[in-house]
């Protein structure tokens, strides 16, 4: 997958709308291997117990994760921006029913479709980062989730995927450590998806955040930090699919867990006041 920095931003409906063919094809025929075998179980057991939930799984593409939410018992709803994408979504729904419904919607505009207290769950899987307004989508989020609700998020690994990112490579071609560079040089990133498991390839933007940035958009749209998850493959995902060695020493993505933050006190209810005699 070759990357690199680009002020030509692709609109991101535009062009995963354009790339939906080849997309659900190296989704559905297993090639997306770092999906269902990697950070999609991660993300998955983030969720938690999901049985009879409300879910809203945000950028749902072709609605992969959002079918591994509903095979769990979870009342799911989806959404995405691209309408091809959400064509191979309900193609699969009607195939084998699990009682998802997908909208057409922008991730940033859902507080404006369902009011709060609408979701006990709200799941992203691997989509924030192909967004140029994370921090309006979180905030969306927040407004539509019940008391006590949750969100969660993938996103590839800020900083094993920022350009200029190069592989040092052995004589037989086979990953060693990675240079890194330009960390800090957050913005749009042009990437172009060109693997040899791809039935066609295509190009779209995505955003490199440092995590600095993603905690304060996190902190801005109200939500506090629970916990963070780094996939890792086993000893024996490696040895059967030796191109998962490299995600063993090294992180390629992020699972967030976040929970609403709490309101602050309003100095005029009383709490913590003494009375004066």
């Amino acid at each position: 997958m070759a990357d690199g920095r680009d002020d030509a931003v692709l609109d991101p409906a535009a062009a995963w709308g354009a790339a939906a063919d080849a997309w659900d094809e190296f989704v559905e025929s297993g090639a997306d291997y770092h999906r269902t075998d990697l950070h999609g179980p991660a993300l998955l057991d983030a969720c938690g117990d999901v049985d009879g939930r409300r879910v809203l799984d945000l950028g749902c593409g072709q609605g992969w994760f959002s079918r591994q939410l509903a095979g769990r018992g979870a009342r799911v709803v989806g959404v995405d921006a691209a309408a091809p994408m959400l064509a191979h979504a309900r193609h699969h729904e009607a195939a084998h029913p699990l009682g998802i419904t997908y909208h057409h919607l922008d991730a940033a505009r859902v507080a404006e479709m369902w009011p709060p207290d609408s979701f006990d769950l709200v799941a992203a899987c691997m989509v924030l980062h192909d967004l140029p307004n994370p921090g309006e989508v979180l905030t969306a989020a927040r407004r539509v989730l019940a008391k006590g609700g949750r969100l969660v998020f993938s996103i590839v690994h800020p900083v094993t995927s920022v350009p200029p990112a190069v592989w040092v490579r052995d004589e037989a071609g086979r990953k060693g450590a990675l240079r890194v560079d330009r960390y800090f040089d957050s913005g749009p990133i042009r990437l172009r998806w060109a693997m040899a498991r791809l039935t066609a390839p295509w190009e779209v933007t995505n955003w490199h955040w440092t995590l600095t940035e993603w905690s304060g958009l996190i902190e801005g749209a109200g939500f506090r930090l629970d916990r963070l998850r780094e996939p890792r493959p086993t000893a024996e995902q490696a040895a059967a699919n030796p191109s998962f060695e490299p995600a063993r020493r090294l992180p390629y993505f992020l699972v967030v867990e976040l929970s609403p933050r709490p309101a602050p006190a309003d100095p005029g209810d009383g709490v913590g006041e003494r009375s004066v005699r």
